[in-house]
């Protein structure tokens, strides 16, 4: 079971379609922290809508908002950081016998028909909660770092090497400069 479960029923459809808004508790923000390797997940928010397409594909399009803290990659100090992304995923309903295939297999069997973004669904609900801590996953920078990371760095390697310049160095820079010595 999902740290964070919150499933919604899909059948019966309602026509106007469902409003979705949901918050993460302290208990749940603490076990997802754990999932992803955060310091803290102090605020986790999803909101927007699901809507049935013309195709009978079943679509969340909304927010999700979060408030994280990760370690420095270099320091290991506390970087604090807002996520905010838009989310965007949609579900196909497939018999149990397909659900049981992974979606790559099913994918490449439709050649063509099977969107990305579009996963398969057997039953009548969908897990919003999971799926707004999957997004979340995705948006979390992989490498943080403190405003002086950089600087640790610098200083443990010494002088002659230099981090965030603002023009770094082509992949050309050494034929130009033979080019330069020829010319002479």
């Amino acid at each position: 079971m999902s740290e964070f479960s919150r499933s919604v029923r899909i059948d019966p459809w309602p026509e106007a379609g469902v409003e979705v808004d949901l918050r993460a508790g302290p208990e749940e923000r603490a076990a997802l922290a754990r999932r992803f390797q955060l310091v803290a997940l102090d605020a986790l928010h999803g909101w927007g809508r699901l809507e049935r397409a013309d195709s009978g594909e079943i679509w969340f399009r909304g927010w999700l908002e979060a408030q994280v803290v990760q370690s420095c990659v270099v320091s290991l100090e506390d970087v604090p950081a807002t996520v905010r992304v838009p989310v965007e995923r949609g579900y196909r309903r497939v018999s149990a016998g397909e659900a049981a295939r992974p979606a790559v297999l099913q994918a490449s069997e439709s050649a063509g028909e099977w969107d990305d973004d579009v996963e398969p669904l057997a039953g009548t609900q969908i897990d919003l909660g999971e799926m707004l801590a999957e997004e979340l996953s995705l948006a979390l920078d992989p490498y943080p770092r403190a405003p002086d990371a950089d600087i640790l760095v610098s200083e443990a390697l010494g002088p002659n090497i230099s981090f965030g310049s603002a023009e770094p160095d082509s992949p050309f820079a050494a034929l130009e400069q033979l080019q330069d010595k020829r010319a002479r």
